[in-house]
């Protein structure tokens, strides 16, 4: 699972989960990335200067 950009201006949440799914939504700045949420385990977003510098998904991803 890796985080992806919302391609538009304008966010229609009903179409981002596809159904049922939990997601996860990360603004920083500026940017807004999203991905589903695994059916067990567990996500770490890291902060640093108030901005999202890594999300972890067990092995870690930057956010930029």
């Amino acid at each position: 699972m890796r985080l992806q950009e919302i391609p538009s201006k304008i966010i229609d949440i009903e179409t981002l989960g596809k159904g049922k799914e939990s997601i996860v939504l990360v603004f920083s700045e500026g940017i807004l990335k999203y991905t589903q949420l695994p059916p067990y385990g567990e996500i770490k977003i890291v902060t640093h200067d108030n901005k999202v510098t890594r999300v972890n998904f067990n092995e870690g991803e930057l956010f930029k």
